[in-house]
């Protein structure tokens, strides 16, 4: 039921219940830590465009710090520190000193006036250059031609130069690893077969080589070259067959180029 006018209680002041105020929060964090992947200060920089991504507790800006002025949440605080109070000057001065000049400095040498100067010509006279060209080559030696060289005399006359000597020995190498190679595959050679020596393909080579150039001739004598001139079913295959003997004999040529031939030993 609500109270009405006056009570006896209100005679008895309330009791004020005083809150107590936490104590203040205090980060375990520097103040003046960059947050982790912070953007601020990046800008127009050669870093790239976050700050701190690994979340370290110093700051660490390498060798080329990036800090550009307000480059904050705001303007920098030029307040005044408040634990920092202007005290007064102390009134004791220092004692008095005789004023000391300083040491004198060595002058330099004056610079000669204009009377002790040399006195040299404003426009020295103009040369002759056809004169003294004349004389320069009047007065000049003329040029010795060299001594003939008598090469009989040289060290090295009638002696073969070594890089032939090089060459030759290195040709002979070639031939006796050739020679040792052949050898080798003569004696591997399989049962019933024997080694095409160079001076029998040299020979079967040569002939083919005239074949191929007998068989070109009538090809070339016959009338077939010419896409007019194959009217006949007979100048056709004259020609088919000029053409496959032609190729079977660069075909024989180019096998019996090879460095290694086996042929029954029949043969």
């Amino acid at each position: 039921m609500a109270r009405m006018g006056e009570s006896i209680y209100d005679l008895i002041p309330p009791v004020m219940q005083v809150r107590e105020k936490d104590p203040m929060y205090q980060s375990k964090f520097p103040k003046d830590l960059v947050p982790t992947a912070s953007t601020f200060g990046m800008h127009n920089t050669s870093k790239p465009g976050v700050k701190n991504v690994g979340g370290a507790l110093a700051d660490y800006d390498g060798p080329h710090p990036a800090r550009k002025p307000h480059a904050t949440f705001g303007k920098p605080d030029y307040r005044p520190d408040p634990t920092n109070i202007l005290r007064k000057t102390k009134s004791e001065l220092p004692e008095p000193k005789a004023f000391e000049y300083p040491l004198p400095v060595e002058r330099r040498p004056s610079l000669p006036k204009a009377e002790e100067l040399p006195k040299k010509p404003l426009h020295p006279p103009p040369k002759n250059f056809v004169q003294a060209n004349a004389v320069e080559n009047i007065l000049s030696q003329p040029k010795k031609p060299p001594p003939p060289v008598d090469w009989k005399k040289k060290p090295s006359f009638g002696k073969i130069p070594q890089y032939l000597v090089n060459i030759k020995k290195e040709i002979q190498d070639e031939y006796e690893y050739m020679r040792a190679m052949a050898e080798a595959q003569a004696s591997a050679a399989p049962e019933g077969m024997r080694l095409m020596g160079n001076e029998e393909k040299d020979a079967l080579i040569l002939d083919l080589k005239k074949k191929w150039d007998a068989v070109n001739a009538e090809y070339q004598k016959t009338s077939t070259l010419s896409l007019a001139s194959l009217d006949t079913i007979g100048k056709i295959k004259r020609k088919e067959q000029y053409e496959a003997q032609l190729a079977q004999i660069e075909k024989d040529i180019e096998k019996l180029s090879k460095p290694v031939i086996w042929i029954h030993k029949d043969d």
